[in-house]
């Protein structure tokens, strides 16, 4: 093989997986929220994710940007599912979640994969399963998270969706690991 056509080859991942904008950035919780050994990444799932080799796509904080943006919305208040579960923040996420789809469409149209994406249970915008207070037999998802699932549904897609608790990171690690092992496995098989 040439070196030179090797040292050129391109080695871009062609995995992706969407993460809500806290896993990233923790200062965008409510404050008080931050209890946890990881005050910047969520460490584990970040890590996972390196160790993957995927591609991270930030998701937008739907209650900051609610909350008129960083100047005020990282200064806010927890509040629960009744304060945001409102015709306006609705719309607000329906349209931003109409943004993530376009860009999934574009992932997946130039030949690459949507792994999972990512939520954060506990969030009354980006909770898969679980809200405050957990219920036992009873899934309520924040209201980002309803509408982009909605909208992945409506397109057909078949994408992963996992709730990422903080409460028991482990669990949610192994479950993100089994997914990625998973898309990783496809994308050989889908390749030779």
């Amino acid at each position: 093989m040439n070196v030179m056509a090797h040292f050129f080859e391109d080695n871009r991942s062609k995995q992706f997986v969407l993460v809500p904008f806290c896993v990233l950035s923790q200062a965008f919780h409510a404050k008080g929220l931050v209890k946890y050994d990881w005050g910047g990444v969520v460490k584990p799932i970040v890590q996972t994710l390196m160790d993957f080799d995927v591609n991270i796509i930030q998701m937008p904080c739907m209650e900051t940007l609610f909350m008129g943006g960083t100047a005020t919305g990282l200064n806010r208040e927890p509040k629960g599912m009744s304060h945001y579960d409102t015709p306006e923040f609705r719309e607000a996420c329906r349209s931003k979640a109409l943004e993530v789809v376009e860009q999934i469409n574009g992932i997946v149209q130039n030949g690459y994969q949507v792994a999972a994406i990512l939520g954060m249970e506990y969030s009354p915008s980006c909770a898969v399963k679980v809200q405050y207070p957990p219920r036992k037999d009873q899934t309520n998802r924040g209201v980002y998270m309803q509408e982009l699932i909605n909208l992945v549904e409506e397109q057909g897609m078949d994408i992963p969706v996992l709730g990422i608790n903080r409460r028991g990171i482990g669990p949610t690690v192994k479950r993100l690991t089994n997914i990625l092992q998973t898309a990783t496995s496809q994308a050989i098989h889908y390749r030779s």
